[in-house]
C-alpha cells in the first residue's frame, strides 16, 4: 500500500471508543451531499465517518482547517483521540439523528460564520463552519468539475470603473468544448472550519454570541 493509501486508511474510531467493531448490522445516517447549511454538513461529514469514507470526511473540512491540521494525517489522529478520550464525543457521533443532540446554533455577523453546539447534561461540543465559494462547470454529457475558490465570497467581488467584477478561477474549459458547455455555477458551501477545537484549541471554538 503507498503511503498516499495508507494515509487515509480509516480505523474504526466510533465503536474502538466504546470498545466495540461497526459491523455491517450498524445503522449509519442517511449520506446526502449537501454543503447548503452548517446542518447539512454536519450530517454529510457525519455520513462519511460512519462509512469509513476519510477521502470524504476530509472533504467536509473548511480549506483553513485543513491547513491547521497540516494535512489528513494529523486530523485523523487528533480526532481519533478525541473520540477515543471524550465518551460524549464518541456518544454524539455514533447518533443516527443528530438533531435531538443540538442545543444551539448560531451564525457570525457577516453570516459567513457558524456554529453548532452539540449537548448532553452538563457536556457540551462545538462545530465551528465558514462559508466557502466553489466555481462548478456542468458539461452536456452530465459530468461536471468544481474548483474550490482561494478568496472568501465577498472577496470576489470587485468593482472596475462603472460596473461590478467577479473574478474566479474556474476549472479548464477548452476551446474545443465550448459548444458543450452547460453551465458554469458559483455557489458558497458550508465547511467545517473547527470540531471541538481541534483547529485553534479548546478555549478559542467556543462560540461567541452576536448581540
Amino acid at each position: 500500500m503507498s503511503n498516499s493509501r495508507a494515509a487515509f486508511s480509516f480505523v474504526r474510531l466510533l465503536p474502538c471508543a466504546l470498545g466495540l467493531l461497526l459491523s455491517a448490522a450498524c445503522t449509519c445516517p442517511p449520506l446526502v451531499e449537501s454543503y447548503e447549511t452548517p446542518r447539512e454538513t454536519l450530517a454529510l461529514w457525519q455520513a462519511r465517518l460512519c462509512r469509513d469514507d476519510a477521502q470524504g470526511e476530509y472533504a467536509c473540512l473548511a480549506a483553513s482547517f485543513q491547513r491547521a491540521m497540516q494535512g489528513f494525517q494529523t486530523y485523523h489522529v487528533a480526532r481519533a483521540a478525541l473520540v477515543e478520550e471524550d465518551p460524549f464525543a464518541a456518544w454524539v457521533f455514533e447518533r443516527a439523528d443528530l438533531d435531538d443532540a443540538i442545543i444551539e446554533t448560531g451564525y457570525g455577523p457577516d453570516a459567513d460564520s457558524a456554529w453548532i453546539v452539540l449537548g448532553r447534561g452538563n457536556d457540551r461540543l462545538t462545530v465551528m463552519f465558514e462559508r466557502e465559494p466553489y466555481v462548478t462547470v456542468r458539461w452536456a454529457d452530465g459530468s461536471s468539475q468544481t474548483r474550490r475558490q482561494k478568496l472568501p465570497l465577498d472577496k470576489l467581488f470587485d468593482r472596475r470603473k462603472d460596473y461590478p467584477w467577479l473574478g474566479i478561477e474556474r476549472p479548464p474549459v477548452p476551446a474545443d468544448r465550448l459548444h458543450e458547455l452547460r453551465a458554469v455555477l458559483l455557489e458558497p458551501r458550508w465547511k467545517i472550519s473547527n470540531l471541538a477545537g481541534l483547529a485553534t484549541g479548546s478555549a478559542r471554538n467556543s462560540p461567541q454570541v452576536i448581540p
